[in-house]
């Protein structure tokens, strides 16, 4: 049997958006700054200098940037998974854990 090498990764995700993104970041991207264009005019206000405004303003707006970034731009190496399936899959795993019994009765019984 011949084996050919497909010069294309065929494991990750297809990058559709301009080449560069795909629909789950573009997705992340714009939920992102949705959260922060939805914030920030509050924030801006709370103080009437300007310049601690605009400072206030990117301090608050980079924890949410920073979330974004990680979930849809970071891969976790080891298992070759994105950091929001991965995590996804941790918060889960709780109830995959059952409890195994041997016999047809049950603790209770």
């Amino acid at each position: 049997m011949r084996k050919v090498t497909v010069p294309i990764d065929m494991s990750s995700e297809q990058k559709t958006i301009l080449g560069i993104f795909s629909k789950r970041q573009l997705i992340y991207l714009v939920v992102g700054g949705a959260i922060i264009y939805s914030y920030i005019p509050f924030v801006f206000n709370l103080i009437p200098n300007f310049f601690v405004s605009i400072f206030l303003c990117i301090f608050s707006a980079l924890p949410v940037a920073v979330l974004t970034g990680v979930l849809g731009f970071l891969k976790k190496s080891k298992y070759n998974l994105n950091y929001d399936h991965y995590l996804l899959i941790k918060m889960g795993y709780k109830n995959q854990i059952g409890v195994w019994r041997k016999g047809p009765f049950t603790k209770n019984q």
